[in-house]
C-alpha cells in the first residue's frame, strides 16, 4: 500500500496540505426564529455550518452580509468579529459566550430562539499547525463561503454535510465525537478547495509561502471594489513597485493587474449566477466606474455579455479565481 505523502513528486500545495492538521471545537445549535448571536474578534479561525434552515452572516469590515442556506459552510480564517442571525431585522443579540452559558439543552444540543422557523447550526473554532497552517490561512480571503445543495455544491460537500446532519439528528452514543471528526474533515477539504480555486494551477503554491504576495492577494480579493494601482499594492506590502511586479509575475505567472481583472470577473460571474444585482451594482462591487466598462471587461474574459451569461444560469463557473 502507498501512504499519503509517498506519491512521486508531490506538488507544492499538497506538500503544505499534508502538514495541515485541523482540530475543531464544535457547538451544535437547534434554533427557532428569531435567533442570533455576536462573536468577538479572536486570533483563531472560526466556522459556521448550516445543516438546516437559513440565516445571515455579517463580518466586521465587510460591506455586504452573506446569506446562508442549508448545506452552506462559512469559514473566517483569521477570526474577525461577526454576527450570525436568522434575519437582518433580528436585534438585541447576545454574545456567543453568554449564549453558551445560558442556552438550554435539547437532545444534547443547545436550544436557542423564539419558537418560529427552525434552523440547525454547527459553529466553533479550529486550531491548525502554526507553521504550515498560518501561511495557508494568510492566502485566503476574509470569508470562505462554500454553498451547499441549494448552490449546486460539489458532491464532497453535500456528502459530508449530510453525514453531519444525520449524526446530529441521531444523538446516539459517540455522536459528538463523530460530528467533531467529520467537521475536521469538512474544514480541511473546504480549505483545500478554496486554496485550489485561488489559482487552478497547483504548481503555483509558492504564492502561499510568500507572505508579501499572499498579503497582496488577500487585499485585492477582500476589496475588489477598490481602485487598486500597482504602486499602492507594493507599498502596502513594503516593497518597491518594480520588485513587487517582478516577484508577483514570477510567482503567479501574470501581472498584478491581470490577476485582479481575472478575479474581478470571477466575482462578477458569481453575482450574475447567484444574485439579482444589476450591472451597475456589479460594476460598483468589482471596481468599475460604469456598466459599459464592466460589460466590456466581462465580454473580453468570457466572450459573452453579462446579460447573456445571466440568462444561461450556468451550473459551473466559466473561469474562477476566487
Amino acid at each position: 500500500m502507498r501512504r499519503l505523502g509517498e506519491f512521486p513528486d508531490p506538488d507544492g500545495l499538497s506538500e503544505l496540505l499534508l502538514r495541515l492538521t485541523v482540530n475543531s471545537t464544535v457547538y451544535c445549535f437547534f434554533m427557532t426564529s428569531p435567533w442570533g448571536f455576536k462573536v468577538p474578534a479572536r486570533p483563531v479561525p472560526a466556522f459556521h455550518i448550516l445543516t438546516a434552515g437559513g440565516g445571515w452572516l455579517e463580518v466586521d469590515g465587510q460591506p455586504e452580509p452573506i446569506r446562508l442556506s442549508a448545506g452552506d459552510i462559512a469559514i473566517l480564517p483569521r477570526g474577525e468579529g461577526h454576527v450570525v442571525r436568522d434575519s437582518p431585522k433580528t436585534s438585541s443579540l447576545p454574545w456567543l459566550d453568554r449564549v453558551l452559558a445560558d442556552a438550554s439543552l435539547l437532545d444534547g444540543r443547545l436550544a436557542l430562539g423564539g419558537g418560529g422557523r427552525r434552523s440547525e447550526l454547527l459553529c466553533g473554532g479550529f486550531a491548525i499547525d502554526p507553521m504550515a497552517g498560518r501561511l495557508l490561512l494568510n492566502a485566503l480571503p476574509t470569508v470562505v463561503h462554500l454553498r451547499g445543495s441549494e448552490g449546486l455544491a460539489p458532491e464532497w460537500l453535500v456528502g459530508l454535510i449530510r453525514m453531519i446532519a444525520t449524526e446530529m439528528a441521531s444523538s446516539g452514543p459517540g455522536s459528538q465525537a463523530v460530528v467533531t471528526r467529520l467537521t475536521d474533515a469538512l474544514i480541511s477539504q473546504a480549505l483545500r478547495q478554496c486554496l485550489v480555486d485561488i489559482d487552478s494551477s497547483l504548481d503555483k503554491a509558492a504564492a502561499f509561502t510568500d507572505p508579501q504576495i499572499a498579503r497582496a492577494l488577500r487585499m485585492m480579493r477582500d476589496h475588489p471594489d477598490h481602485q487598486w494601482r500597482v504602486p499602492e499594492i507594493a507599498a502596502s506590502v513594503s516593497m518597491s513597485r518594480s520588485a513587487f511586479a517582478e516577484r508577483f509575475r514570477a510567482v503567479m505567472g501574470e501581472t498584478p493587474m491581470q490577476h485582479l481583472t481575472r478575479y474581478r470577473m470571477a466575482r462578477a460571474a458569481e453575482y450574475l449566477r447567484h444574485s439579482n444585482a444589476g450591472i451597475r451594482e456589479i460594476a460598483r462591487l468589482t471596481g468599475y466606474d460604469s456598466e459599459v466598462s464592466v460589460s466590456k471587461a466581462f465580454r473580453r474574459q468570457f466572450g459573452v455579455t453579462p446579460g447573456a451569461y445571466r440568462k444561461t444560469r450556468v451550473t459551473e463557473p466559466v473561469s474562477r479565481a476566487d
